[in-house]
């Protein structure tokens, strides 16, 4: 990702070898990945398992809307983990009690898709607001709102949400928790890196990291360290509350894969992690199953949803689908190929013909990196790096593939297609561009002792006072939680470059090098938030959000709006957030309907997940505590004889995973038992030979 300046984590692992006490010979390998969560145990409701949702622990979703239809998402934890299926009962209804009725069903889930359940609703009415719920093993889940999208030209007004970037360990997600506050959002646009395969969190700010610390806390590669990684996230509260009260329309950037990911590989994929396209099989295999995403005829993700005559909302996959390998150098000559693509043929195609053909009167375009260009080879003087250096740290947005650019802007001039907005994801940063091919003209010249300062001048293709020449706008959101340029390259120097990246540039009194970034109506470099979309028949409005990430629940604040004019491609800056709805939903409870017989136990611990089950090799487990305390794991044969040494150690109220090297066992059945403060649970599984 462009300017992500990572830090490099030791990972720890630990290893206690288990002997057989019979003498039998056994030798095998129980190791663990080392994963602390220092909360005190009296927090653990916040972001942990809270028994209250048993066994629906993982809250509930929706996502995906169409006029008819809709997706509904739980994931169900039964008290044992084997191969036996769980049937769960779904209902949708127009009231918040879920009596009046309009859909029901039953869905059968199982081990093989992480006891998720995602059901597409259909014979829904449009432009209507629905509630949902599920029912097995003797209780209820959380009650869930969602909205289906409007028909015909009766739409005044809209509200997206749109975000994007949220790493669990660098801060609280209050964006999402105010987002969830909300009764006039249509639906939450999220534009990638829902989830971070690193354990890295990207900041030094060890109170939010113990506060926070991931799990599992090592890259995740495998399919069973995906699924424990959106485990971790969805027991976030307010990621849990912001998919209870409305529905979520996603793309994946390459955070869900590895960072700076192509179709065929990743930057951030070492060699010792195994095969690429197995990898990125169990990440999208773990995407499917953990978000409220409608499945697609081959994988992919782009995608179109119309809101009556006022919008066609079209997402984009500009990372996974087609994306050829980043070139890192400006000066590389196969950099400007007229063939390079991050659309691929198909998308490309697929695109032209949704802005070809659409009648709405505006296009919205949701995809992952930024579009349009941004000129920062000028900002690398200041530490020494040339323009051409500089420059090339963002090849990994759409200047990287500068012929495509071209491409799709001409195209949307030349079939003369009015309203484009892009929203765009990925940059942790809140810009705004009046967006057009060539802003400015570049010229060097040899001065303050460097041989190529960079000049830059207006292009006579486009005004920046008029916006003439300017073909779409587009907004970018800034981060949930993952580091800003200030937590990359410092408070000052970002302060400095989100002051200074679109106005002229004067280095001594007299000189003037000129604006590098005339079309960037708006910067900020700082801040994490989110920015509201509201859309009505004359004119978008961007109003951005922020909030402090270090303290849970915090404040936010209003910092500026961003609108354009049907027909001017031109932002203008306004003073006030867009108007509230007039007609608020009423939200969803916050509390699961009681069944008159379910009975909420108590229990301290929770086996979340065992994977796979039977096992030939390695055995891999998740848990959460509720209670801290002294906690022993050992492995039991049939006949209830511990095999070798038990694990022991002190732990506290958090989540923990482990993994098992069960290779020396003989083919049979055998027992994982868990026990601590907070009760004991026991998990068959079978050693299978020959695997």
């Amino acid at each position: 990702m462009p300017f992500k300046l990572l830090l490099c984590f030791l990972l720890l692992f630990q290893a206690i070898d288990l002997r057989a006490q019979d003498g039998g010979g056994l030798d095998f390998e129980f190791g663990s990945t080392l994963y602390r969560n220092s909360r005190p145990a009296e927090l653990a409701d916040n972001d942990g398992l809270q028994e209250r949702l048993k066994p629906f622990y993982h809250g509930v979703a929706s996502g995906d809307p169409l006029a008819d239809r809709v997706i509904i998402w739980t994931r169900v934890t039964p008290e044992v983990l084997d191969d036996q299926s769980v049937d769960v009962k779904w209902v949708v209804a127009t009231d918040t009690g879920l009596k009046k009725v309009v859909q029901s069903g039953t869905f059968t889930t199982s081990a093989a898709r992480d006891y998720t359940v995602k059901v597409d609703v259909t014979g829904l009415t449009p432009g209507t607001t629905y509630y949902y719920g599920f029912t097995a093993l003797g209780a209820n889940s959380l009650t869930g709102r969602t909205k289906t999208t409007p028909t015909g030209d009766g739409v005044d007004q809209l509200k997206f949400g749109v975000v994007s970037c949220s790493n669990y360990q660098a801060g609280y997600f209050n964006a999402y928790g105010h987002l969830a506050a909300r009764n006039d959002i249509d639906a939450i646009l999220h534009l990638g890196d829902y989830i971070y395969e690193s354990a890295n969190p990207g900041v030094e700010k060890d109170s939010i990291i113990n506060e926070r610390p991931i799990d599992p806390a090592i890259e995740v590669v495998n399919l069973f360290e995906y699924r424990a990684r959106y485990s971790t996230y969805r027991l976030d509260t307010q990621l849990m509350h912001v998919h209870q009260q409305h529905p979520l329309i996603a793309v994946w950037d390459d955070h869900e894969y590895a960072n700076n990911s192509y179709k065929d590989g990743a930057h951030g994929h070492q060699q010792n992690e195994g095969d690429w396209q197995a990898r990125k099989a169990a990440a999208k295999k773990a995407y499917f199953e953990w978000l409220p995403i409608r499945d697609p005829q081959g994988g992919s993700i782009y995608r179109s949803l119309r809101y009556g005559d006022l919008v066609d909302l079209i997402m984009l996959d500009t990372r996974i689908e087609a994306r050829e390998q980043q070139i890192y150098n400006v000066l590389d000559p196969a950099l400007q190929s007229a063939d390079r693509t991050l659309l691929g043929t198909p998308q490309k195609t697929w695109l032209k013909d949704q802005l070809r053909q659409s009648t709405a009167r505006w296009k919205i375009i949701g995809q992952q990196v930024m579009f349009s260009p941004f000129n920062i080879g000028w900002a690398g003087l200041a530490i020494d790096r040339s323009y051409n250096e500089t420059e090339s740290m963002f090849l990994d947005t759409w200047a990287g593939y500068p012929a495509e650019r071209a491409e799709m802007i001409d195209f949307i001039e030349e079939e003369r297609i009015d309203n484009v907005v892009i929203l765009t994801g990925s940059f942790h940063s809140s810009v705004a561009y009046e967006v057009t091919e060539k802003p400015v003209s570049v010229t060097f010249r040899s001065m303050l002792g460097y041989d190529s300062i960079p000049r830059y001048r207006p292009d006579p293709s486009y005004d920046a006072t008029t916006a003439a020449g300017a073909v779409a706008v587009e907004f970018l959101t800034p981060s949930i939680t993952s580091a800003n340029f200030d937590e990359t390259v410092g408070l000052s120097a970002a302060t400095q470059l989100s002051n200074q990246v679109n106005k002229p540039l004067e280095p001594l009194p007299g000189v003037d090098l000129g604006n590098p970034n005339p079309h960037m109506k708006y910067a900020d470099l700082l801040s994490h938030g989110y920015f509201l979309l509201d859309v009505g028949p004359d004119r978008v409005q961007a109003d951005y959000f922020y909030s402090d990430i270090l303290e849970e629940g915090a404040a936010e604040r209003f910092d500026t709006g961003l609108t354009s004019t049907h027909g001017t491609h031109q932002l203008v800056t306004a003073t006030a957030p867009a108007a509230a709805k007039r007609t608020q939903d009423t939200p969803a409870p916050a509390e699961p309907p009681r069944l008159s017989t379910s009975v909420v136990q108590g229990s301290g611990i929770r086996l979340l997940s065992i994977y796979p089950n039977p096992v030939a090799h390695r055995l891999y487990v998740q848990y959460g505590l509720r209670v801290g305390g002294e906690t022993r794991l050992r492995i039991l044969d049939a006949s209830g004889r511990t095999l070798g040494v038990p694990r022991v150690e002190r732990q506290g109220a958090g989540l923990y995973t482990y993994d098992v090297e069960v290779s020396a066992l003989p083919a049979g059945t055998y027992f994982l038992e868990i026990s601590g403060a907070g009760g004991r649970v026991v998990q068959p599984f079978v050693r299978q030979v020959g695997q």
